[in-house]
């Protein structure tokens, strides 16, 4: 049988499809990650949360200074396998060299201490629910945004299967919004600012990805430089309200707890993978696709959340909502992926 032959135009049109299969796949490691990440992440705040005081500025100090920590070790192992790759510090001081690359450490600062910081900040003021509802929309938000700044272009179909994949979220979670307190619009305010954060994140580090090796600036700017700014945001924080023993007493029973050490850990392997994963999948699929998967999350977590909890590492429940909303969510996400041939014409690139 005589091999078949593709034109030049064929066979780029071909290589754009595998590039964004491979990105859609590298994308189910997304949410998979951080939900892992957000169990071990629970565990250690619980733990580290009953030594404080009840007061919600302290509440966030130790949520955002533990993901601080988090980073730190995501960098860690982000620049161990990064060297194992032949991407050392040679490698890592080139990058930084370039001014592009610095436009990941904007992504990071959008993802970290804004997206982050202002959604820890929101649920004691409007609820979990709420918070998360308006969370949700991340997606939608960057499909509206990338096809403009990246150019980035979407079907009909996959604009209704991110829509889709948005409804499932909400019902997974669904409790009925928070009644609010005097504090109400100010929580939703701040919850309002993180899908934009996440969005801004995606811009940003997917654009500077098109000229750098997007897991080496991950390494450099999106673990440690967000790491590094997360940490000082708090300490400053701290300082300023006069909480600054709370800030060294969460470090400190961190560092000299073995198990809570190991848990951090094992926060920031899952969060190198998630962080890498990522930025790698909105290289090569776009950030619309790639966080559309990433709202898989629920479905996720039902099989993890209750392999965590017979393993002891914590407690898990879900409700008929919550798998009704896991089943939604993988209705939109088959809508979004099940025409590969569209991926070929992903972006316009001038």
């Amino acid at each position: 049988m005589a091999a078949t032959t593709l034109t030049p135009s064929e066979a780029y049109t071909q290589k754009k499809i595998n590039m964004a299969l491979t990105g859609m796949k590298i994308a189910l490691l997304v949410p998979i990650t951080a939900v892992i990440q957000n169990v071990f992440n629970t565990s250690v705040t619980n733990t580290v949360s009953t030594a404080l005081s009840d007061q919600v500025i302290v509440s966030i100090i130790c949520s955002i200074t533990l993901i601080g920590m988090c980073d730190i070790f995501a960098a860690i192992f982000a620049f161990i396998w990064n060297a194992a790759h032949g991407k050392g510090l040679r490698e890592y001081r080139r990058t930084a060299s370039l001014k592009i690359s610095w436009m990941m450490l904007l992504s990071a600062a959008f993802a970290g201490p804004l997206a982050t910081g202002c959604w820890m900040a929101a649920t004691p003021f409007c609820g979990l629910t709420t918070v998360s509802v308006v969370v949700s929309l991340g997606p939608i938000l960057t499909s509206i945004i990338s096809k403009f700044f990246l150019k980035e272009n979407l079907s009909a179909r996959v604009y209704i299967g991110i829509a889709i994949t948005v409804v499932g979220v909400i019902v997974s979670g669904w409790s009925g919004f928070s009644e609010g307190g005097s504090n109400f619009i100010l929580g939703f305010i701040l919850a309002c600012m993180a899908p934009i954060g996440f969005t801004l994140e995606g811009q940003f580090s997917t654009y500077a990805g098109d000229m750098i090796d997007p897991t080496v600036g991950c390494g450099i700017f999106r673990c440690l430089g967000a790491g590094i700014i997360g940490l000082a945001a708090m300490a400053t924080l701290s300082g300023a309200t006069g909480n600054m023993e709370a800030f060294t007493q969460i470090i400190r029973m961190v560092l000299t707890s073995p198990t809570l050490l190991l848990y951090v850990a094992i926060m920031g392997l899952m969060g190198a993978i998630n962080y890498n994963c990522v930025y790698t999948a909105f290289n090569k699929t776009g950030p619309a696709r790639a966080l559309a998967v990433d709202s898989s999350k629920p479905l996720w977590s039902i099989p993890l959340g209750y392999l965590f909890a017979a393993l002891g590492i914590t407690a898990y429940s879900v409700t008929a909502l919550g798998v009704a909303g896991a089943i939604i969510s993988v209705a939109g996400l088959i809508l979004i992926i099940c025409k590969p041939s569209e991926l070929a014409n992903l972006r316009n690139i001038s």
